[in-house]
Parts: structure tokens; C-alpha cells; sequence
């Protein structure tokens, strides 16, 4: 699969890179294993899962356009465009059983599954990823000899998806920011971070109107934001300890949302977990 980098020099801090590349994406060993999942007859609909040992690989050119800044004013600085345009990517289907799709998938030729719903994993068209990317770190150079050692950092990347409307895409993130600041000195470090990400889809929910599910229901990641902060010290030149706080803004408290696209505000929170505040501390040393 063939990739391109180049580059070229605008100035002595300024630097214009592109690229492009094809890759490669093969389904999980669990898309392609034979085997079949019945539910029960009374179910409404009833249904049979079955994997689809025929799914092909997906593929993918990749253009990307970025500018980059060097020893600015002690600063450093990229902004970039990219493009992703991706073939044959795997989706869910859902078709009535027929004779046929049932002697397609191998399963047993029973008049009862022509009342099943089949759900299989195809390959399911094109699809398009545009987005932005911006990074910047500053050192603070201007603060009294003191506090040298100060730097502050920011990344931010915001993405759009088109294409397939049965494309399965999940976990892909529409936008996400993380920064911060680093206080670094010569026997120890102080580091302040924080991310931010939007909210996530998961995965695909089989409709039921027993259950009151629509076509097009699926799970989300809700939208989440951490702090974190990190320290160590350096007793001597091969012995340090150090120490962590994961979710430093009180806990990390995960949401799961699941709806359709005319599910009410109110309805769509499925499920709210506490988990916390996490706590490291410990001792290293090279030997």
C-alpha cells in the first residue's frame, strides 16, 4: 500500500507538509468465524445473527495538507486538513428470511426462520471523514528565573462523516480538545491536563415495537470532560517518586445515551455510572 510524504520549507520557521497513503482494514476474527445467534420465536421480531465469512477488507486513500511553526517566540504551532475516503466499510443489514438468503448463509431450510429477520455484517458502501486539527505549545520564557520552566499546550480536532447511512462507524468521535500546563524544573515536574470529547456512537440497537425501539436507535457516548494531575520528584540521579490523580474535577462519571433521531431530550439518558477519583503513588528508580 503506497504512501507519499513531503515537504517544504516556506521560511526558516515555517514548514508545509503533505501526504497521502492507502490503508488497509480487516474485519474482526468475531465478523468472520461461521455461527449463527437464534433468538426466540416469540420475539418481536424474531431474529437470527449470523456471521458473514465473505466480508472483505475495507480501504482507504488518505490526504492530508498541514503548516508548521518552529522557535516562534519560543512557541510551536500546526494547523492541518485532512481527508479520509474510505471503500467497502462494514455495516449492519437487516433483511426479511427468504429461501435463499437462508441457503445463502447456510442455515436450515425451515419454514418457521421465513418469518426471522436476518442480521448479518456486509460491506456497505463509501464514506467520507473531513476534519481540522490545530496544536500549539508555548513556553514561558517571560516569567521572572523563578517560575521558568512553565509551558502550556493545546490540541483541538473537529470531524465530519458523510456517506453510507448503514455505515457502522462506531466509536467514531466528532470533535475532541485536550491542554494544559507543565511546570518543569531540574529535579522534578508538575503536569496539569485536561481533555474534553464529544459525544461518541456506539453501537447499532435492534428496533422492537414491543419495546418501543425505532429504526435508526443507537448507543452514545455522552460528551465528557477530565482533568488530570501528575507529579514527580527526583531524590537522586536514579530514584524518583511520583504521583497521580485521575479525574482530578471531583469524578469520572461515564453516561450512555441511547435514541433515534426523534427521541425527546428527556428520553435519551440509558444509563449514569460514579466511578470517581483514581489515586497513584509509587517509587522508581533505574538500576
Amino acid at each position: 500500500y503506497p504512501g507519499l510524504n513531503t515537504t517544504y520549507n516556506l521560511s526558516d520557521n515555517l514548514v508545509l507538509r503533505a501526504a497521502y497513503a492507502r490503508t488497509i482494514g480487516r474485519p474482526n476474527v468475531s465478523l468472520i468465524v461461521p455461527g449463527a445467534t437464534f433468538s426466540e420465536p416469540t420475539a418481536t421480531p424474531p431474529t437470527i445473527s449470523v456471521t458473514n465469512t465473505g466480508l472483505k477488507p475495507w480501504t482507504a486513500d488518505s490526504y492530508d495538507l498541514s503548516v508548521e511553526s518552529y522557535d516562534i517566540k519560543d512557541g510551536f504551532g500546526s494547523i492541518g486538513v485532512f481527508q479520509k475516503n474510505i471503500r467497502n466499510f462494514f455495516g449492519s443489514t437487516t433483511a426479511r428470511g427468504t429461501r435463499e438468503l437462508l441457503a445463502l448463509h447456510g442455515l436450515p431450510d425451515d419454514d418457521l426462520y421465513l418469518n426471522y429477520d436476518i442480521i448479518t455484517t456486509t460491506n456497505v458502501g463509501d464514506a467520507k471523514i473531513t476534519g481540522v486539527e490545530f496544536t500549539y505549545r508555548q513556553s514561558l520564557t517571560f516569567l521572572p528565573a523563578w517560575a521558568r520552566g512553565f509551558q502550556v499546550f493545546f490540541n483541538a480536532s473537529k470531524m465530519h462523516l458523510g456517506g453510507s447511512t448503514t455505515a457502522d462507524f462506531t466509536g467514531f468521535n466528532p470533535s475532541a480538545i485536550s491542554g494544559g500546563i507543565n511546570f518543569i524544573r531540574p529535579r522534578y515536574f508538575v503536569k496539569l491536563t485536561g481533555t474534553h470529547q464529544g459525544e461518541t456512537q456506539r453501537g447499532a440497537v435492534a428496533p422492537s415495537v414491543a419495546n418501543g425501539i425505532p429504526a435508526g436507535t443507537y448507543n452514545y457516548q455522552s460528551a465528557r470532560t477530565r482533568w488530570g494531575l501528575s507529579a514527580q520528584y527526583s531524590l537522586t540521579r536514579r530514584v524518583a517518586i511520583y504521583g497521580s490523580v485521575t479525574d482530578l474535577n471531583g469524578s469520572f462519571n461515564p453516561a450512555t445515551r441511547r435514541y433515534a433521531p426523534g427521541t425527546p431530550e428527556y428520553a435519551r439518558m440509558n444509563r449514569y455510572q460514579e466511578l470517581g477519583t483514581y489515586f497513584t503513588l509509587g517509587v522508581k528508580g533505574q538500576f
